[in-house]
Parts: C-alpha cells; sequence; structure tokens
C-alpha cells in the first residue's frame, strides 16, 4: 500500500500543481523553522549569557514575531490550498471513474455490483478528503523538514547529528510494522462495508416481495448482523490505530530524550557551547515530530488510501473504444466469445446472429449469459475472447471500432428491473400518447395520467404498469436495434398478447429486436431463437 501513488498524477490534473505547491510550502516551512531556532536562540543566549537589557533585544523580538506569525499564516495557507485541492482532485476522480464505468470500459459494474460502485463512487470518494487535505502536506512536510532541520543540527553539533540519524529510522520502521495490521483490518472493514450496502440494495428491491411472503423480520435480522459485524471491524482499525499514536509517540519522546541527556552531559563537563546545545534542543522536536504526524495521519487515511486503490483500478481499464460513425445496421453476427471476471468463472456465449426486420428470442436458465451477451451488446462488458461483426449497408465493421456512444444512439434497451430519474410518464414517452396503448397501458390507469410523477420511493404505480413504462420508452426512441430483457414479466396474458403483436409490427418496420424471456408465448412469436446452455 503506497503513501503517494504516482498514478494521482495521471489522473488528477490539480494533483499536479497540489504537489508543486505542497513542496513549495513545505520548503518554506522548514526554512521559518531552522530561522525560529536561530533566532530564539540567539534571543536566550543573548538575554540570559550575555546580560543584555530587553529594550536592545527589540529587533531580535520583532522578527522572532515576524516568524511566528509567518508559520501561522502559512499553516493556514497549507490547510486552505489542500482542502480546495482536495475538492478538485476527488471531483476529478469522480468524473473519470463514473465515465470508465458508464462508457463500458471497465467491468467493475459486475465485479463490484451496484450497491458497492455506489459505495465507491460517494463515500468512498469523499474518504479521500482526508488522505488529500492532511496526509499528503504533512508527507511532503515530512519528507522536507526533517532532512533539512537534521541538516541544521548536524552543522551545529555532528555528535547530535549521529544520534538523530540513528534514532529517526525508528519512527518509520514502527509505523510500517503497526500499518500492516491497520492495512489488513481497514481492508475488511471495507469489504463488510460493501456487503452491507448490496444486501441493503438487494433487502429494497425485494421489499414487496419479503412482506408478501412475511419474511421481513428475518431479513431484518440478518440486516442487523451485518452492521454488527460493520461496527466491530470499525473498532477494531480504531484499537489499532490508537496502539499506534501511542508506540509513536513513545519512540518520538525517548529519541528527543535520549538528545536531550547527551546535551546535558556534555554542557556539564563543558565540551558543549550553550548556544549550539541550545539549538539543537530546540530544532529536535521538529525532526521527529513531522514523521510523527505522517505516521499518524496515514492510520487516519486508512480508508482513503484502500479506496484510491481501487479507484486506479478501475481507471487503470484499458480503453477498449473505436472512432467509426456507421450509417445504418443491416446485421450483427458474433463467434463464439468468452467474458472472464475475477473470481468468477468464465462465461461462455454461443455463436449468433441478429438480422433486420426479425425478432430474435435469446432463451435459457438463469446465469447462463443472457445478461452477459446483452450487456456486451450494449457495450458495457468487454470480451475476453471472439469477434462481433456488424454489417452495414457500407460494409462491415469490427464492434470495437465503433465509437460507443454512436453505436448506442442508435439502440432502445429495456433492462429486466428498470428504473427512472425523477420526471412525469410524459417526458418519458416524449409526449407520444400511441406507445402507451402499444404496450396495453390505459392512460386512465395512471393517479394523474400523463402528468403522473415517478423516479421516487413513493411512486403510485404498480410493477407491471412500471414494466410497461419501461418498453414504452424503449419504443418511443427511434433506433434501428431493440434489445428487451424480460419485456412481458409481470403483466396480465391480454397485455403480453399486446405486446408481441408492437413487437411484431415495430420488427416489419425494419427494427431488429431481441428479447430476452422465459415466457412461451413470447419465445414462440419470435422468428430465431438464441440458445444459451447452462453452465
Amino acid at each position: 500500500m503506497k503513501p503517494f501513488d504516482p498514478r494521482l498524477l495521471r489522473y488528477s490534473r490539480s494533483s499536479r500543481g497540489f504537489l508543486f505547491l505542497s513542496v513549495f510550502l513545505a520548503a518554506i516551512g522548514a526554512a521559518l523553522s531552522i530561522s525560529q531556532a536561530y533566532l530564539l536562540t540567539e534571543f536566550i543566549v543573548e538575554l540570559f549569557q550575555k546580560d543584555r537589557a530587553l529594550d536592545n533585544m527589540a529587533p531580535t523580538m520583532r522578527i522572532l514575531i515576524s516568524v511566528f506569525i509567518g508559520k501561522a499564516i502559512l499553516g493556514y495557507i497549507t490547510n486552505f490550498a489542500a482542502a480546495k485541492f482536495s475538492t478538485r482532485i476527488k471531483s476529478e476522480l469522480r468524473a473519470g471513474l463514473i465515465d470508465k464505468v458508464i462508457g463500458g470500459e471497465s467491468s467493475a459494474l459486475h465485479r463490484l455490483g451496484p450497491a458497492e460502485l455506489s459505495l465507491l463512487i460517494s463515500r468512498g470518494i469523499n474518504n479521500l478528503d482526508g488522505y488529500f487535505s492532511k496526509f499528503l502536506p504533512q508527507l511532503f512536510i515530512a519528507s522536507i523538514v526533517p532532512i533539512s532541520v537534521g541538516a541544521a543540527i548536524t552543522v551545529n553539533d555532528w555528535k547530535s547529528g549521529v544520534i538523530v540519524l540513528c534514532t529517526i529510522p525508528l519512527i518509520p520502521l514502527f509505523g510500517i510494522l503497526i500499518g500492516r495490521f491497520t492495512a489488513a483490518a481497514t481492508q475488511k472493514k471495507m469489504e463488510t462495508l460493501g456487503l452491507l450496502s448490496g444486501y441493503f440494495l438487494d433487502l429494497l428491491s425485494g421489499l414487496p416481495t419479503l412482506k408478501v411472503y412475511n419474511r421481513s423480520k428475518l431479513q431484518t435480522k440478518k440486516l442487523g448482523e451485518i452492521g454488527d459485524q460493520y461496527r466491530k471491524e470499525t473498532m477494531k482499525v480504531l484499537r489499532i490505530s490508537f496502539l499506534s499514536s501511542l508506540a509513536l509517540e513513545l519512540v518520538a519522546t525517548l529519541s528527543v530524550a535520549l538528545l536531550a541527556v547527551s546535551i546535558g552531559i556534555r554542557l556539564v563537563n563543558g565540551s558543549m557551547t550553550f548556544s549550539a546545545g541550545l539549538i539543537v534542543l530546540i530544532l529536535a522536536p521538529e525532526v521527529y515530530w513531522p514523521i510523527r504526524q505522517v505516521s499518524a495521519l496515514f492510520h487516519a487515511a486508512e480508508d482513503g488510501v484502500v479506496v484510491s486503490n481501487q479507484i486506479f483500478e478501475i481507471l487503470d481499464t484499458k480503453r477498449v473504444n473505436g472512432n467509426e460513425i456507421i450509417p445504418d445496421i443491416k446485421a450483427i453476427t458474433w463467434s463464439e466469445l468468452t467474458v472472464s471476471y475475477p473470481e468468477r468463472s468464465t462465461i461462455t456465449i454461443p455463436a449468433g446472429q441478429l438480422h433486420i426486420g426479425k425478432i430474435h428470442a435469446l432463451v435459457g436458465p438463469s446465469g447462463s449469459g443472457k445478461s452477459t451477451l446483452i450487456s456486451i451488446l450494449l457495450g458495457f462488458t468487454q470480451i475476453s475472447q471472439g469477434e462481433i461483426i456488424v454489417s452495414t449497408s457500407q460494409g462491415d465493421y469490427s464492434f470495437e471500432q465503433i465509437a460507443k456512444s454512436h453505436w448506442r444512439s442508435l439502440l432502445s434497451w429495456m433492462p429486466q428491473d428498470p428504473h427512472f430519474a425523477s420526471t412525469t410518464v410524459s417526458e418519458i414517452i416524449q409526449g407520444n400518447i400511441g406507445v402507451l396503448k402499444d404496450v396495453s397501458l390505459d392512460i386512465n390507469e395512471l393517479p394523474h395520467g400523463m402528468d403522473t410523477h415517478i423516479g421516487s420511493l413513493q411512486d403510485a404505480i404498480s410493477v407491471g404498469q412500471k414494466r410497461k413504462l419501461a418498453l414504452a420508452r424503449a419504443f418511443a426512441k427511434p433506433s434501428t436495434l431493440l434489445i428487451l430483457d424480460e419485456p412481458t414479466a409481470s403483466v396480465d396474458d391480454l397485455s403480453e398478447e399486446a405486446i408481441n403483436k408492437t413487437l411484431e409490427r415495430e420488427a416489419h418496420s425494419g427494427r431488429m429486436i431481441l428479447v430476452a424471456s422465459h415466457r412461451p408465448t413470447t419465445i414462440a412469436s419470435a422468428d430465431n431463437t438464441i440458445r444459451m446452455s447452462a453452465r
């Protein structure tokens, strides 16, 4: 687990300016700390050892006060700049992540699932706030200040420099040893949170069914168990973090104490001047404190470090997106396709073909790869082996050559579990009330007709009506390829018959239709059947 991942500079332009500014501010901080030590030593030596009057020390006092004020202003600028850059970097990473997933350039949606992916894009990226605004600035300070201050100590007293050189590696050493336990505990905590999010999403999706069969109380108990497990994992991380803070504080304190004892002994036997001993003693905490802080803040930003690895893994996905614009679609042909997922069995899809003006039924048991084929044709899933050819009036194109944004403009899609943005029925079907009749949905059945509002948890329409609206939305879009996942599920027999007739009419009008279905009537009305075998 890297404290600073160079990939950040590649995926966030703002991070480059943040890096430069952090190094610049850290260098100024080192110079102010050294200046402060020299001025304070001069002030104390002149006042107490040389018995100079306080009035004669006014110039030194003014400069010293200016240095103190400068350090305060520098701290404010560092925190302010870190907060601003943190917001920009998070926005750039979130935009890149969404573009990668929605653009179909990553299998993260299938590998993580919608709940865990939503968690990563929202709360996960927000966890980077502490990493960017606190840990990274302190990391640059710890990279510059201890070296600069250690050099200043060595110039004044080489023996103290040797002690610093021998003791300073103890802090990062203890931090690394304890960090190994923290990293594993934090990773487990994030996995538990992802499990909790996925389980909660599935629970919400199936809540009506659970209520019908009186199984909701059992799921509530299970949800509580996972939540309790997440609480325990969180407390485990906190316990390790508190232990690490104690250990690092103890090491830093003992290191400064060892230096102070050495200075005291040499001052007593006269082998060291008072001014040299005082300046070393003032500078000593400035060597250990930045490293101590970066170790402590690393544990505080551990969630962000774990999340950043997941984000960069998705962003590193190789871009597979062509730039060809095709005039139309005549046929789609694919060889045997394979799709590989990490920690999952490989999915094999048999060769097939889609023709314009035909209805193609995609049939097979659950888990046989129907949804995977649909996702491939939508451009959301990349194939590991095989080839897809799109035939047009101007020749054949490889599917990878076609620009995916243009490709999606040529198709309509009805998912198995449709969702809507907060809108009205009229906006969904673009004012085309005729498509409601095509899917056997009477406008009078809706609470407020065309102005019925949907897209919230309090939708006043049934599951069947929602599916009909999703189908009407697909019909309303002018497209060549129509991909429908279970279009006649949750509807009555009369509605199914009307929908099948609409499908036949749309095919005769020149559309290419792919229907994934388990309904015998829908399958029987198709012109061609693509059978997926069970794995």
